[in-house]
């Protein structure tokens, strides 16, 4: 990924420079434990060495690295602590945002608070009241979207096979009678429309691709290397082997698995330089490999269209939900 800092930015050098750092670690991009030499980065962005010891020193103040006289500036926090901390700082802005609105309209901070705690008791029972069932051909994909998916934690979800759709597994039937939004890849979103288009049910599909940050890894693999692939189902592997042909990723060998028996799976290791793994194998893999093994999780994600429009099919869901309780009331 290209990093340039600019003079378009309202923010002076040392923080644009602080910020592409950060990037760098979250996105796994600076892998070593310490951060280059200040002479490097201010030759790689053009920039004075004070330029890069401030931006050291802000990332110092934020806890993400240490820096030792004589020795260098070590990273103390892994990328996904980082991605952690870079959440709770957004929120910590939104709050504070809020709040300072508050008080400019002279609300007390005690009335901000008992207002705050009302709002989260009304919205944690109406998104308990929600359920979203999630329809995939594959068991891999179906748990991470049920597991990862940006939505609001108290949303009841449903994963569904298709396969038992189309089986009329009585199981799958009644997980989807009992939710109120469908969900499922843009790939089945025809046939899922054709079981459920009369139930009158909000449809949404969404759009699945291979991360970014995976196929870049994967793409540093020389092309001389045995590369494996280890997954739990035909389904999934089929998909990785799809995306490997599109992007015209091909090595000297590629050895295959969706077996669940471990010795076939380390063998299958053994003879690999690299193995493309799914999300619901990668701690097995890396139990039965050794150091020299790259073991690389392939996962598939929705874009941010399709998160932004499964988001607002779950708002009016909630708005239509409120219209009801009101009606009640009344």
């Amino acid at each position: 990924m290209a990093y340039r800092l600019g003079e378009k930015h309202t923010a002076p050098y040392y923080i644009q420079l602080k910020n592409i750092l950060k990037a760098k670690i979250q996105s796994g991009e600076i892998k070593s434990k310490k951060l280059p030499s200040v002479r490097q980065v201010a030759k790689d962005f053009g920039v004075s060495i004070n330029t890069v010891l401030r931006s050291y020193n802000e990332l110092g103040k934020e806890g993400i690295v240490t820096g030792t006289v004589g020795k260098g500036t070590f990273v103390n926090i892994s990328p996904q602590e980082l991605q952690s901390y870079n959440r709770q700082v957004l929120l910590k802005k939104i709050v504070e945002h809020s709040l300072e609105e508050a008080l400019s309209q002279e609300y007390s901070i005690e009335e901000f608070e008992k207002a705050v705690f009302q709002y989260i008791t009304e919205k944690r029972d109406m998104m308990q009241k929600v359920n979203i069932s999630f329809i995939e051909c594959n068991l891999e994909q179906l748990t991470y979207f049920t597991d990862h998916l940006e939505l609001d934690p108290l949303i009841h979800r449903a994963p569904v096979l298709l396969d038992d759709l189309r089986r009329n597994d009585p199981g799958a039937i009644e997980r989807i009678d009992g939710s109120d939004i469908i969900v499922t890849s843009f790939y089945h979103l025809g046939e899922v429309q054709e079981y459920f288009s009369s139930t009158g049910k909000p449809i949404i599909g969404i759009n699945i691709e291979p991360e970014v940050s995976t196929l870049i890894t994967i793409a540093k693999i020389p092309t001389s290397s045995t590369v494996g692939i280890v997954t739990t189902s035909y389904q999934f592997l089929k998909e990785i082997r799809e995306v490997l042909d599109r992007l015209g990723l091909h090595f000297n060998r590629l050895l295959e698995t969706y077996s669940k028996d471990e010795e076939k799976i380390r063998q299958l290791i053994k003879n690999c330089d690299a193995v493309l793994v799914s999300p619901k194998h990668k701690r097995l893999a890396e139990s039965l490999t050794d150091p020299d093994t790259k073991i690389i999780e392939f996962v598939f994600i929705p874009d941010r269209t399709s998160i932004n429009n499964l988001k607002l099919a779950v708002l009016e869901l909630k708005k239509s939900l409120i219209q009801a309780e009101d009606t009640d009331n009344t």
